[in-house]
């Protein structure tokens, strides 16, 4: 028996694991993928390591990596991002002044000031990040920098600062009717960054460090078998069910799958009210993202004018490109002959492609409507209210812990919900009220 079984091997997964195996609990991970690291780990393809979602890191705060002992190298390239849009090239550099002068000389006068405004919004956000209660809409309002990004939605806060065509590069059209709070979480002043370790760089060196710390901390990981069922018992989670009908009893479970994964596919009817199923199924809608990974028998030849940035991220209003040896991945709304017009012999020397539309990551992920953030980003779901007002890392069933992007703070490789959710069940067990 085990103190507490960990559904889903990810970032979060395997955070929320760490804690709890440093405090002296026995911990089991179990994720059905055959790999660790979820939408955030790799595998190879034609012989060539890629990640299978996440390519960067720029939200996991310093505490947390500190606190697991994870230690990285990161790599910024510089610039850090090209937008391209027609025939203009903005390149973000890792130099702010550098960076600002750019955008100023293309008649961008209020950058700086923008900016100004994100940092601000981060540090302000910061003391609410790492904790164990989500904090609601009102607090948050509460707070000067964070209300203000909270009454305004994200168009008009991009609209004081930003010529409309350049807002792609900030945010997507999807969230410009939703608070200015989604500008500020998704462009983290530090930039984003690829983990190294000396012998390669990508989101998955993050993953790799933590799946290492995990073992080294005793924790059993169960990887290529799928939770059936959350057991139930006496309305306490007392572990849980395998595809195999094998039985793994605990003391707790905590799910780092979407929360609609979760409480609809893996608990017996009746234990969740339909209003909340109803809530669920509604943050967990179908979006159209699609993926695309080419493997090139030769090295990718960028568009001559995009030769010098091969390492950065090249942002048009489709989506992110990322080449990464003789690989490119594509996330948006990318078709092959948009990618020919930038990568100009990925068509002709494609040893291999795999292309991912929301269905294919609902499937092979279990996540509803294939969000790679678990439940919408959207002002109905933010704060805590992510997924249900009140819940916090809860739920109604004794025992049963949620700790995935569908939590508190969101979407992203952060590490911050599995941390937070881990730290909550924690102080459960300390207060006797777990």
């Amino acid at each position: 028996m085990f103190d507490v079984v960990v559904i889903g091997a990810g970032h979060n997964g395997l955070t929320a694991a760490i804690v709890l195996a440093m405090r002296g609990l026995n911990v089991a991970v179990i994720d059905h993928l055959p790999w660790y690291g979820g939408m955030s780990g790799s595998k190879w393809l034609a012989g060539s390591k890629i990640p299978v979602g996440a390519y960067v890191v720029g939200l996991v705060p310093e505490r947390i990596l500190r606190d697991v002992g994870v230690r990285l190298k990161k790599f910024y390239p510089d610039p850090i991002a090209v937008y391209l849009h027609g025939d203009t090239i903005v390149r973000w550099w890792f130099d702010l002044d550098r960076r600002f002068r750019e955008l100023e000389s293309m008649g961008v006068g209020n950058v700086r000031e923008m900016w100004g405004s994100i940092v601000d919004f981060h540090r302000s956000l910061e003391r609410y990040l790492l904790t164990i209660d989500p904090p609601s809409m009102q607090e948050l309002l509460s707070d000067p920098v964070l209300g203000w990004f909270i009454k305004k939605s994200s168009r008009d806060f991009l609209a004081k600062y930003l010529p409309p065509w350049l807002w792609g590069m900030f945010i997507l059209d999807f969230y410009l009717d939703q608070p200015a709070f989604l500008v500020g979480y998704y462009n983290p002043p530090e930039g984003w960054f690829f983990p190294e370790n000396g012998r390669e760089k990508g989101a998955w060196v993050l993953v790799d460090e933590l799946f290492r710390r995990a073992v080294e901390e005793g924790v059993k990981i169960y990887l290529g078998i799928g939770v059936s069922r959350i057991l139930v018992e006496g309305g306490k989670a007392r572990g849980v069910i395998l595809e195999d009908g094998s039985r793994v009893e605990a003391r707790y479970v905590l799910s780092t799958a979407s929360p609609a994964n979760t409480l609809i596919d893996m608990l017996d009817p009746g234990f969740i009210d339909e209003d909340i199923i109803k809530r669920l199924e509604k943050g967990s809608p179908m979006i159209g993202v699609r993926r695309i990974a080419v493997i090139l028998k030769e090295k990718p030849k960028l568009a001559g004018y995009l030769e010098q940035y091969r390492e950065s991220i090249i942002q048009t209003p489709k989506g992110e490109i990322v080449v990464m040896g003789n690989s490119v991945i594509a996330t948006g709304g990318f078709g092959i002959e948009d990618l020919e017009e930038l990568i100009l012999n990925v068509r002709r020397d494609a040893k291999a492609l795999e292309i991912m539309d929301a269905r294919d990551l609902e499937n092979v992920f279990r996540v509803r409507g294939g969000n790679v953030n678990h439940i919408i980003m959207t002002q109905d779901y933010l704060f805590d209210c992510r997924p249900v007002c009140g819940w916090g890392y809860r739920t109604p069933i004794e025992g049963l812990y949620l700790g995935g992007a569908g939590t508190w703070p969101g979407g992203q490789l952060t590490c911050i919900p599995g941390w937070n959710a881990a730290h909550k069940l924690l102080s459960d067990l300390k207060n006797g009220s777990g």
